[in-house]
């Protein structure tokens, strides 16, 4: 038994990320349309979850797995993931700034949804498939590694006017982080547990 055939590869813990994002977007849908006290500090809590799970997990797509697909698999997959992450921090952003229940958080939500559901299909459709092609168990093992390394220092908010680069997440994430960090410590975002 090698060392790696208890570890997750890469594409089980990207596709466990999607997995948890779905159970978060599947609640938050039955909470559309409710505008009661309960429901709104619930759909903010969820929005403020899955907000903080989709940026670590983006990021650490953009800086770990985007640079080896564009290189060894498909230019044009990673770029289309990286416009898909875009769209969706723009999403994000505006959710950030809205109150719940604000005219339009609801379809805000529904957006997210729909686009981080069709990111899903795209890349658990064809980008996953390619990196198993691609690349040796041991190496999407490493991936993997390097995947959860960035996500415990990630920011936790979307930057959506930072470019979806490899290299300029590397060196802006960490100041990002640092500050998204400070001000959810103050704010009490992301602490509340469903």
């Amino acid at each position: 038994m090698t060392q790696t055939e208890d570890q997750r590869d890469v594409v089980d813990l990207l596709s466990a990320d999607h997995r948890e994002f779905d159970r978060v977007f599947t609640e938050l849908e039955t909470l559309v349309g409710q505008t009661g006290p309960d429901a709104l500090r619930r759909k903010r809590e969820l929005v403020d979850e899955v907000t903080i799970g989709i940026v670590k997990h983006s990021v650490a797509e953009e800086t770990q797995v985007y640079p080896r697909v564009e290189k060894q698999v498909d230019e044009t997959e990673a770029e289309r993931s990286k416009h898909e992450h875009a769209e969706a921090e723009e999403t994000m952003k505006r959710l950030e700034r809205m109150d719940p229940g604000d005219p339009g958080f609801d379809t805000e939500v529904l957006t997210l949804v729909r686009e981080i559901r069709e990111h899903v299909e795209h890349e658990e459709g064809r980008m996953f498939a390619e990196l198993r092609a691609t690349f040796d168990r041991d190496e999407l093992v490493r991936m993997a590694e390097a995947v959860q390394r960035v996500k415990a220092i990630a920011p936790t908010r979307a930057h959506p006017m930072t470019p979806n680069e490899a290299g300029v997440r590397t060196v802006l994430g960490p100041v990002a982080s640092l500050l998204d960090h400070l001000r959810d410590a103050v704010s009490g975002r992301g602490k509340t547990a469903g």
